[in-house]
C-alpha cells in the first residue's frame, strides 16, 4: 500500500488545481445542506418548544360581544383542553416622534395558566397595587426606547388612557407583530401588543362581564373542522366576526412558511451540488484512469489484484468527500447556519441560545457526499479493470473518426475558420464528456436565476403593493362606524388633495359545503386612491353589483368567474343563515397580502341593508413634504383609531427586507464557484490530453492566442450551453421555491426579469474567462519537443 501511496501523492501533485476545485464544489454542497438544516432544525425546534410552552391556541374567534360565561361552555366541547376569553381592541398613541398603533389585550388579574400565556422578559406581573399596569411587547419596548416604570397614553374611546408600564413581554400569538394580513414585514416603532388587567380594560371599554375574542386549545383527540364548526354555531348570537385556525394566523403562518422555505432550499440545493461534484469527479477520474491505463496493466501484470488497484483509485474521490465533508460542516455550522438563524430570528427573537450541532445533521451531508463520490469513482474505474493486463498495457485506440453532422453542410461548415473546426470535432467526437461538462453549467445558471428571480419576486411585490395598488399616502381607521359625510372635516385639511372613504368588515362566504370568513373591502366605484389589478397588472372596472376575488380564494373554494356565492355578514342581528346574500363573482384580482374581496360601496349597501357609512379613509396629499404636518393635525382627532403612512411602510419593509440580499450574495457566490470548477476541470483535461495537439499547432505557427482560443472557446461554448439548457430549470426551482413560501395571507409573484436572464448569463461567462485566464499559463509552458515525441 505504501507504493500506492507515493503514486497518490504524485498524482495529486499534478493536479492540484483539479483536487482543490473539485473539493469546494462538495465543500459547498455540505456547506448548504448543513447550513439550511441547522437553520431549520434549531428555528423549527425553538419555534415549537415556545408555542408549546406558553399553549399556542388553536383557534382565536373574534366576536362583537359575548358573555364570559361562554367560555365555560367552549371548553366543554369535545376535544377542547382550554379556553380563555380576553377583550381586545387596537387603538392609537403618540409616541416622541411618530403616531403607532397598539393592540390592548387583556389578562388575568392574577397570574395563571391560560392559552396564549406570555413569557416575561424584564420587570414583572400585575400587583394589586394598581389597576391601571400594563406590560409591553419586548420588541415594541425596546424600539420605542421605553423603560419600566414609565407611563404611557394611548387613546381609548377618544380619551388619553394612562397606563404605567411594570414590565415586558414575549407571546407565541406574536412571535412576529403585525397588525393585520395586508402588511408585508413587522414594523415595532409603529405596532405593538400592550396586555392590561383584564378588570380594569374591560371597564374602561365598557366590556364589563363580556369578552370580544376567545382563544381556544386542542386536546390531542380534538378535531380542528368540528370544534370550529361547533365553536362558531355556538358564538353566531354574539355578531361572530371571524374564526382562525392555527395554520392560518399571520405571526404562525409567516413562521411556518419560513420553515417551510427553509426545508425545500435544504431538500434541492445541496443535490445540485452533489451531483454536479460526482459529474466532475466522474470526468476528473476517467480521463487519469484513460491516461494511466498503462500503469493500470503494469501493476496488473505486478500482481496486485483490482481490489488493490479499485481502492487506489478510489482514494482520490474518497479524500475529495472527507475532506469536503469536514470543512462544509464546519463552515455551514457556524457561517451559513448560524447567519441564517441569527437573520430569521431579528423577527421571531425566540430562545435559540441553546442550539446545538447534531450529528443528525452533519452525517448526512458526509454520507452523501461520500456516496455521490466513491460511486462517480467506481464508475470511471471499473471498465478498465475488466481488462486483462496485456490489453491494458496498449495504448487505448483513439476514436474513430468520422464526419460529423454539420459538415454535411456544406454552406454552414465552410464559414468555419480552422480553429473553430478543430473545436467542433473535439466536442461531438467526446459528445459524452461535452454534456456531461455541460450539468454544471446547467445547475450554476438554474441557481443563479433562482437567486435573481427572488430578488425580482420580491422588488415587484413592492412596487405592485405600493405603487399600483396603495396609491394613497395616509390610511386611517376610526374607532366606530361613521357617516361618509363626517369626513368632510378631513376634506378641509389644506395639505391633502383627495380623501376616499372605505369600509372593511368581516364576512363569510360558502360556496355549497365549502366556506371561509374572508374581509371585505368596499370602495366608491371612482376610487382613485385604490388600484384594482388582475393577474396580469391591467386595470380592473369595479362592478356596480358582485364582487372580485383574489385567484388563491377562488381556488379554495372551486368557484369561476361569473358564478354564484353567498355572502354573510358577522354583524349581530344581521348574521343569521336568512341574512345570507347572493352574489355573482365579476372578476379575478391579484392580491399578494390578505384574502379579501372587494365591492363598490353602493352594492355593500344591498349586503347590510345600510346606510353610506365607513370605518376608515384613504388620504391622498398635494405634497408627500406636508405628511408630517397632515399627521399632527389628525392625531388631534381622537375618533381616528390608527395612522399609517405608506411611506414609512414601505422604507421598513425594505429594511426588514435587506436581508434577502445576503442570501442572493451566498447563492450567486456558490453558482461562482460551481462554474469556475467544471470549466477549470475540463479545461485542464483538454490541455494534457491534447498536448501533442497544441504542440503540433505551434509548431505549424499557431500564435499564442490562437492556440488557447482553441481550448479556451470550446469552454465557452460548453459554457453558452449549458447557460440556455440552465433556464428552463432555473424557472421551474424559482416557481417551486416561490410556491413553498405562499400561505393564505401572503403570495409572492413569480417575476423574472430580462435583465437577470443577462445579468446572469454574463455571470456564467465572466466565471468561464477566470478559469480560462488561470489556465493560460499551462497551453503557454507545454514542452513542444517533449510533446511531440510522446507515443499517441
Amino acid at each position: 500500500m505504501w507504493i500506492f501511496l507515493k503514486k497518490f501523492y504524485r498524482d495529486l501533485g499534478e493536479s492540484k488545481g483539479q483536487f482543490i476545485s473539485v473539493l469546494a464544489v462538495v465543500m459547498i454542497g455540505v456547506m448548504f445542506y448543513t447550513g439550511l438544516n441547522f437553520a431549520l432544525e434549531n428555528l423549527s425546534e425553538a419555534g415549537s418548544k415556545h408555542f408549546k410552552d406558553y399553549r399556542l391556541a388553536d383557534l382565536w374567534s373574534s366576536v362583537y360581544r359575548a358573555p364570559e360565561g361562554v367560555v365555560k361552555r367552549i371548553e366543554a366541547i369535545p376535544g377542547v383542553k382550554m379556553a380563555i376569553g380576553r377583550v381586545v381592541q387596537d387603538v392609537r398613541i403618540s409616541m416622541p416622534e411618530k403616531e403607532a398603533t397598539v393592540r390592548l389585550i387583556s389578562l388575568p388579574d392574577k397570574r395563571s395558566t391560560i392559552v396564549n400565556d406570555i413569557q416575561l422578559k424584564s420587570g414583572s406581573y400585575f400587583s394589586m397595587d394598581a389597576s391601571n399596569q400594563c406590560i409591553v411587547s419586548d420588541s415594541f419596548f425596546y424600539a420605542n426606547g421605553l423603560a419600566i416604570g414609565q407611563t404611557i397614553e394611548p387613546i381609548i374611546n377618544g380619551d388619553r388612557v394612562k397606563l404605567k408600564v411594570v414590565g415586558t413581554a414575549k407571546s407565541p400569538e406574536y412571535i412576529l407583530e403585525m397588525r393585520d394580513q395586508s402588511e408585508i414585514a413587522p414594523d415595532p416603532t409603529r405596532f405593538g401588543i400592550i396586555y392590561v388587567k383584564k378588570s380594569y380594560l374591560q371597564t374602561i371599554l365598557d366590556f364589563k362581564g363580556s369578552v370580544n375574542d376567545i382563544n381556544v386549545l386542542l386536546n390531542q383527540e380534538g378535531d380542528v373542522k368540528k370544534v370550529k364548526d361547533e365553536l362558531k354555531r355556538m358564538l353566531k348570537p354574539y355578531g361572530m366576526i371571524s374564526t382562525i385556525e392555527r395554520k392560518n394566523q399571520i405571526s404562525y403562518s409567516m413562521f411556518d412558511a419560513d420553515v417551510t422555505a427553509l426545508n425545500s432550499m435544504a431538500a434541492v440545493f445541496p443535490m445540485l451540488f452533489f451531483i454536479a461534484s460526482a459529474v466532475i469527479i466522474y470526468i476528473t477520474m476517467t480521463r487519469m484512469i484513460e491516461n494511466q491505463r498503462t500503469q493500470m496493466g503494469v501493476l496488473k501484470a505486478l500482481g496486485y489484484s483490482n481490489l488493490d488497484i479499485m481502492l487506489h483509485y478510489q482514494t482520490y474521490p474518497l479524500l475529495v468527500g472527507v475532506l469536503g465533508s469536514i470543512a462544509g460542516a464546519v463552515m455551514g455550522v457556524f457561517i451559513v447556519g448560524r447567519g441564517l438563524l441569527n437573520m430569521f430570528n431579528m423577527m421571531y427573537s425566540l430562545p435559540i441560545e441553546g442550539t446545538a450541532v447534531s450529528g443528525s445533521l452533519v452525517l448526512p451531508a458526509a454520507s452523501l457526499a461520500l456516496c455521490f463520490c466513491a460511486a462517480a469513482g467506481y464508475n470511471a474505474c471499473r471498465k478498465e479493470l475488466y481488462l486483462v493486463p496485456a490489453q491494458s498495457m496498449r495504448q487505448k485506440a483513439p476514436a474513430s473518426g468520422k464526419k460529423m453532422f454539420l459538415e454535411n453542410i456544406q454552406l454552414l461548415w465552410k464559414r468555419f475558420n480552422f480553429s473553430w473546426k478543430i473545436i467542433l470535432r473535439n466536442l461531438f467526437r467526446y459528445k459524452k464528456r461535452s454534456a456531461m461538462a455541460s450539468i454544471g453549467i446547467i445547475f450554476s445558471m438554474a441557481l443563479l436565476l433562482v437567486a435573481f428571480g427572488l430578488k425580482n419576486s420580491i422588488d415587484d411585490l413592492m412596487r405592485v403593493q405600493f405603487s399600483e395598488i396603495q396609491k394613497h399616502d395616509i390610511k386611517i381607521s376610526f374607532s366606530k362606524i361613521m357617516n361618509i359625510d363626517e369626513l368632510d372635516f378631513i376634506r378641509s385639511i389644506d395639505p391633502i388633495r383627495s380623501v376616499e372613504p372605505i369600509l372593511e368588515s368581516g364576512m363569510e362566504i360558502t360556496n355549497g359545503w365549502m366556506k371561509k370568513d374572508i374581509g371585505l373591502v368596499a370602495l366608491n366605484r371612482n376610487s382613485t386612491l385604490y388600484g384594482i389589478l388582475d393577474e396580469t397588472g391591467k386595470q380592473v372596472v369595479l362592478p356596480q353589483e358582485g364582487i372580485l376575488l383574489p385567484a388563491r380564494l377562488l381556488d379554495t373554494l372551486d368557484l369561476q368567474v361569473g358564478e354564484k356565492a353567498y355572502l354573510r355578514s358577522f354583524y349581530p342581528g344581521k348574521n343569521e343563515e336568512k341574512n345570507k346574500k347572493e352574489v355573482h363573482i365579476k372578476g379575478v384580482i391579484a392580491q399578494y397580502t390578505g384574502q379579501s374581496a372587494i365591492c363598490s360601496t353602493d352594492y355593500l349597501k344591498y349586503l347590510l341593508k345600510e346606510g353610506l357609512i365607513t370605518n376608515g379613509a384613504y388620504i391622498k396629499l398635494e405634497n408627500p413634504k406636508h405628511e408630517k404636518a397632515v399627521i399632527d393635525q389628525l392625531k388631534d382627532i381622537l375618533t381616528i383609531s390608527t395612522i399609517q403612512s405608506k411611506s414609512e411602510i414601505v422604507a421598513n419593509n425594505e429594511k426588514m427586507l435587506e436581508s434577502m440580499n445576503s442570501v442572493i450574495v451566498f447563492m450567486i457566490l456558490g453558482a461562482g464557484i460551481l462554474a469556475f470548477a467544471v470549466i477549470y476541470n475540463i479545461a485542464n483535461i483538454n490541455i494534457f490530453e491534447r498536448r501533442r495537439e497544441i504542440a503540433t499547432l505551434s509548431v505549424l505557427g499557431f500564435t499564442a492566442r490562437e492556440l488557447k482560443s482553441v481550448v479556451f472557446n470550446e469552454n465557452f461554448f460548453i459554457s453558452a450551453f449549458g447557460i440556455i439548457a440552465g433556464i428552463p430549470l432555473g424557472r421551474f426551482l424559482l416557481d417551486i421555491v416561490i410556491k413553498m413560501q405562499m400561505t393564505d395571507n401572503m403570495q409572492l409573484p413569480v417575476v423574472l426579469k430580462p435583465s437577470s436572464y443577462l445579468i446572469a448569463a454574463l455571470l456564467i461567462i465572466a466565471f468561464t474567462a477566470t478559469a480560462n485566464w488561470m489556465l493560460a499559463k499551462k497551453i503557454l509552458s507545454i514542452n513542444m519537443v517533449e510533446s511531440l515525441k510522446s507515443a499517441e
